[in-house]
């Protein structure tokens, strides 16, 4: 067993409230986050060695830093039915879902295999912090952080993602080969999404501590090169113009149930006799159109309260369980006192302006003033404890809470 099975584990720190946008990050390379947006984003790729400094110096110490998560923790989650996670072997390539029993899964030193699981900052405080990091990008954009355990060999092929991501390595060490070739065209051949022609251009070994970006459609192939070999994948998704679009309007759609003027009947008093009566009447295209530009629906800040809640709305396979929050409201209020409310790991929190957004719902419509400034301080800072004031029987944190949406 190699030695950074038996160091002491990496402990991920919680980023600060206020990120220093402005200064030198090591996890950027040296550059802050403003430059870092400006030069790479959505546009190049960016090495960084010791984008973590502590597992060098831990290194030059005598100290060697291992998992922030062990192999055991990880094939225990991997069991679990609401976590995402696939096998995949090479030689010849297999695919497979979870959940997995551990017998299943291959022993570390066993080549050519590799455990994905998604959603992991929902399931473990370490991949969380490291989540945290990357809060100078929009939340809207998160997707989640997955991590990878691999034998020796193990990878998922050549491909490319549609989406920017940051590859950090934490455990073991593996090879990055990475093209910007134009051609894209996947192996039908194959059950897994591997590129027919894959010519490599640039290659790296990473060590612990050690970070890739890639923005979109970066052709790559990573191979782990150590028993054990973790990748910590952080994804930011992007969704196509057409589904934002089709999410806004259907949630507009909905919207209109609460305008008591549109439930009234269409009325045509003033409709005269037609000679060409298959023609949709000029009056009711004159109502309608009078109804639209009241309704403002030819105006982005029409479309943008559904596309929040939209992006709001947790992964598909979040899993909020409410049996917890036993607490009545009158308790729930006395403990925000003394304790600080946060939102649980899989719960999303968008804002609009001063309207905050929880798992596709708008919790600040028709609160008072001390809910919505506990709503923000959780969208922001991603939590609260505070006084309320005095308590009320309509309050969207008590009720996100009892949801399970949100814990002490």
């Amino acid at each position: 067993m190699t030695a950074f099975y038996l160091s002491k584990p990496y402990d991920p720190p919680q980023a600060p409230q206020n990120l220093p946008l402005d200064r030198p990050w090591a996890l950027l390379g040296g550059i802050s986050p403003q430059q870092f947006m400006k030069t790479y984003w959505h546009k190049k790729p960016l090495l960084v060695r010791g984008a973590i400094p502590a597992f060098e110096l831990a290194k030059q110490m005598g100290e060697p830093l291992g998992n922030a998560i062990s192999p055991e923790v990880l094939f225990k989650i991997s069991g679990d039915e609401v976590v995402e996670s696939r096998l995949i072997k090479a030689k010849p390539w297999s695919f497979a879902n979870g959940p997995f029993k551990k017998q299943s899964i291959p022993s570390l030193e066993t080549p050519d295999w590799t455990l994905l699981l998604q959603g992991m900052e929902a399931r473990h405080p370490a991949a969380a912090k490291v989540l945290s990091w990357f809060r100078f990008i929009p939340d809207a954009r998160l997707d989640d952080l997955m991590i990878s355990i691999a034998g020796p060999g193990g990878g998922v092929g050549p491909h490319f993602d549609s989406y920017d991501v940051f590859l950090i390595q934490m455990s073991g060490r593996r090879r990055w080969r990475i093209s910007e070739q134009k051609d894209l065209t996947l192996n039908p051949n194959l059950p897994l999404k591997i590129l027919q022609h894959f010519n490599a251009e640039q290659e790296w070994d990473l060590d612990p501590g050690d970070m890739l970006y890639l923005p979109p459609h970066v052709a790559h192939d990573g191979v782990a090169l150590d028993a054990g070999c973790q990748t910590w994948s952080v994804g930011f998704r992007a969704q196509s113009y057409k589904e934002i679009l089709q999410e806004g309007l259907w949630r507009l759609a909905e919207s209109l149930e609460d305008i008591p003027e549109l439930h009234k009947h269409f009325a045509d008093p003033k409709q005269t006799a037609t000679s060409a009566a298959e023609q949709l009447p000029e009056e009711m295209i004159r109502q309608v159109t009078q109804k639209l530009k009241g309704l403002k629906l030819d105006r982005v800040e029409t479309f943008l309260p559904g596309i929040a809640a939209y992006l709001s709305e947790p992964k598909p396979q979040a899993c909020f369980d409410g049996s917890e929050s036993k607490l009545s409201h009158d308790e729930f209020v006395r403990q925000l006192r003394k304790r600080a409310l946060v939102p649980q790991p899989q719960t999303r929190l968008l804002a609009l302006g001063g309207v905050i957004y929880c798992n596709g719902e708008n919790m600040t419509d028709g609160q008072s003033s001390a809910i919505k400034t506990a709503w923000r301080s959780l969208a922001a800072k991603r939590h609260f404890k505070g006084a309320l004031g005095q308590a009320e029987p309509n309050n969207s944190l008590f009720e996100a809470y009892e949801a399970g949406w949100l814990i002490f």
